[in-house]
């Protein structure tokens, strides 16, 4: 899919121009039009900051001041319309209002409102205008837009450029070409940071810490953290180390996820007060937010991969093709091919076997009985003490069947040892 993505600033200030880019002019106030002609894209996202608005009423009001102005400037410069427009936390003194609250607001927000826009099971082809970006804002919305495509690239292929054009020079300028200033793939780039704690999404900025806390309470944000960050840990590190097993055992609900995301931004905003020429934002958003954005974001876009227990070594081959590369790849397939080739051996001895411990199937009765977690991620989570196997039906080609009758899962009595394990190791990334 082909998304166009830009950066504004202060749209109504703008003067017209003529822009050129490849073998196409156009005039106008604005890069989109000849952008949209040039690419094509399937949809355009706009990024605009509140701190345009002139509506002092409320929020909701700000926000629609600053919407429907931006909508009359896409009808009048002919722009198609396929698009959202991102209205974005900004910070400064203005001659029509003064916005407060913490600057990297903008930043968590618009990876929020990315996160909801940005296809997850797609192959990406993004294209990034910076040309009207107002300085800070278009950093972070580059830095927010790069931790969604990362994620994005796992399992999809996913292309960036970016575009800005020539300075423009009042009474000068009469053209400006516009230059590709980035054009790349994006590599994969796995979360690898832990769960939040159970205070770790907003922060205090025009309001006691304690205050926070109790509102936090309310909502019910605490304890919805504390639900889903055992699991949640061991999720995340799965795909970061690459512990195909854990991926698929600790694979959950995406929907808890997105309930503790909501409820924050409702807090969030609950926290915005507005007053004649005035905005202040007594609580920002901290990273804990944009890392549980993230972690939804992963999961929906590896949401096709998961599997139905007991899993199969044939799963776990398939899993780990899809979302692993290189060494660490290799390393799975060699863990997992030593499993294999004992249940080969069982299938022409003629045997099966009921769930039994990972070191009685692999005959591995010196093996140290302690769990170390060096072990346990090096085994890419084949760890036998906590790895358990099942071999449920004899066949007449074990060398084709094994993977598909061989199971295996996680002890229940090591499960929180394993999640214990991951989590460490998410924390000293």
């Amino acid at each position: 899919m082909r998304i166009l993505v830009v950066s504004w600033g202060d749209f109504e200030r703008w003067n017209n121009i003529e822009y050129r880019f490849g073998n196409e002019t156009s005039v106008g106030p604005s890069t989109l039009p000849i952008l949209q002609k040039v690419l094509k894209p399937h949809w355009t996202v706009v990024i605009i900051p509140d701190t345009l608005g002139r509506n002092f009423e409320s929020v909701e009001a700000l926000r629609d001041d600053v919407r429907n102005r931006a909508l009359d400037f896409l009808e009048r410069i002919g722009a198609g319309r396929e698009v959202d427009i991102v209205i974005v936390p900004g910070i400064g003194e203005f001659s029509h209002g003064t916005f407060r609250g913490s600057a990297m607001d903008a930043y968590h927000y618009t990876l929020y409102r990315l996160s909801q826009i940005i296809p997850f099971q797609d192959d990406l082809d993004i294209h990034f205008d910076i040309t009207h970006g107002i300085n800070y804002l278009t950093f972070l919305a580059y830095r927010a837009l790069m931790g969604l495509l990362g994620i994005s690239a796992i399992a999809n292929d996913v292309e960036l450029t970016a575009y800005n054009s020539d300075p423009y020079v009042r009474g000068i300028s009469t053209r400006l070409n516009i230059n590709i200033i980035e054009k790349t793939k994006v590599s994969p780039e796995p979360l690898n940071r832990p769960c939040p704690g159970t205070s770790g999404l907003l922060k205090p900025v025009k309001i006691e810490g304690n205050h926070l806390a109790t509102m936090e309470r309310n909502y019910g944000i605490p304890g919805g953290i504390h639900k889903i960050k055992p699991w949640l840990d061991a999720w995340i590190g799965s795909v970061f180390f690459g512990l195909p097993l854990a991926f698929l055992e600790e694979f959950n609900d995406v929907k808890l996820l997105d309930e503790i995301i909501e409820k924050t931004v409702s807090l969030w905003g609950s926290g915005i007060e507005v007053a004649p020429g005035k905005v202040t934002r007594r609580i920002g958003f901290n990273e804990g937010f944009s890392t549980l954005v993230r972690a939804a974001f992963q999961m929906k876009t590896l949401e096709r991969f998961r599997k139905v227990a007991p899993f199969t070594l044939e799963d776990l081959y398939d899993v780990s093709s899809r979302i692993f590369r290189g060494s660490t790849r290799a390393r799975i397939k060699t863990e997992i091919g030593k499993i294999e080739d004992e249940a080969i051996a069982y299938m022409e001895r003629g045997e099966t076997t009921d769930w039994i411990p990972l070191r009685e199937f692999l005959n591995y009765s010196r093996a140290n009985v302690q769990v170390k977690p060096r072990n346990f991620l090096a085994h890419a989570g084949f760890e036998a003490n906590v790895t358990e196997v099942k071999v449920d039906h004899v066949s007449k080609n074990p060398a084709k069947d094994a993977k598909k009758h061989t199971y295996l899962r996680y002890s229940e009595d090591n499960r929180d040892r394993i999640r214990s394990i991951i989590s460490k190791a998410l924390r000293e990334v």
